[in-house]
């Protein structure tokens, strides 16, 4: 029913990361395909230090796609926000964006906007910081439609960003927004912080720009478990037509290779009970 992903690193990230497969693009792309995956999500720090064409080169020997870049390590590692208070930090931050840009470009992948966007410091006008945000982004989709690029708004929850949280204002603002290369990201363990009924917010999204999908359960555990109901969620996406890919976003537990294996074991029993409902 659905093209599927997993969350994957180049990058010796630290064990509470939510990213299964970790090592080089070989590795990666080995497990993925040996697990049953379709395509891998690259978590990736300062882009030019990766060769693309090695990467390419790998995705089409395993018969894989990069379903998307992230690129929240260049602000939970390097700092870099589009809305700092510091004109030098905002300006790199517009840099490196540019870069992963190219990146994606380079791998006919999508790129998403999330942890570098920044929070609005504690007391901050908060109308001062959400210009800065929007005027950024709009210079990024400009950017990344000459590179044929789509760009996955994640609406992540309070805890790690402090505005565009829910699946409504962040659909409501990419609507305002009318970039036709800019889409709503949403995350099932984020919507369990955020949302009132995850399944009312998934069928909001009907007919609007819903472009990518990140499932991992209440806890950051592989789907199954925790406590959500992915049939529920599964079913929704179903009724509003959603055609691109659901990638695994959980912890590497009770290691990365098995919570990836667990995770796509369970979306394909899901599938099939939803078939014979």
């Amino acid at each position: 029913m659905f093209k599927y992903g997993i969350a994957s690193a180049l990058e010796d990230l630290f064990p509470g990361h939510p990213v299964s497969l970790r090592g080089s693009i070989d590795y990666i792309c080995r497990g993925a395909k040996k697990i049953g995956y379709d395509a891998i999500e690259l978590h990736i720090y300062e882009p030019k230090r990766y060769d693309t064409e090695e990467i390419r080169r790998t995705l089409y020997e395993y018969g894989l796609s990069i379903c998307a870049i992230a690129n929240g390590l260049e602000y939970t590692l390097g700092g870099l926000s589009l809305i700092d208070d510091d004109i030098a930090v905002r300006n790199a931050a517009m840099e490196r964006y540019y870069e992963h840009i190219d990146f994606a470009s380079a791998l006919n992948a999508g790129l998403i906007v999330g942890m570098m966007r920044g929070n609005i410091p504690r007391g901050g006008d908060k109308k001062i910081y959400f210009d800065r945000f929007t005027s950024a982004l709009e210079k990024i989709c400009g950017y990344a439609k000459e590179r044929n690029v789509s760009l996955f708004l994640e609406s992540i929850m309070r805890y790690m960003v402090n505005y565009l949280c829910g699946v409504k204002e962040s659909m409501d603002f990419i609507t305002t927004m009318k970039k036709d290369n800019l889409f709503l990201h949403i995350d099932t363990h984020s919507m369990a912080v955020e949302e009132q009924n995850l399944k009312d917010s998934i069928l909001y999204c009907k007919n609007k720009a819903l472009g990518y999908v990140h499932f991992s359960e209440n806890n950051r555990m592989y789907p199954g478990a925790g406590a959500l109901d992915f049939k529920e969620m599964t079913s929704a996406l179903m009724e509003i037509g959603y055609k691109g890919y659901i990638t695994i976003e959980c912890l590497p537990l009770p290691n990365g290779e098995e919570s990836a294996k667990r995770a796509l074991d369970y979306m394909k029993a899901i599938e099939k009970v939803i078939s014979i409902w």
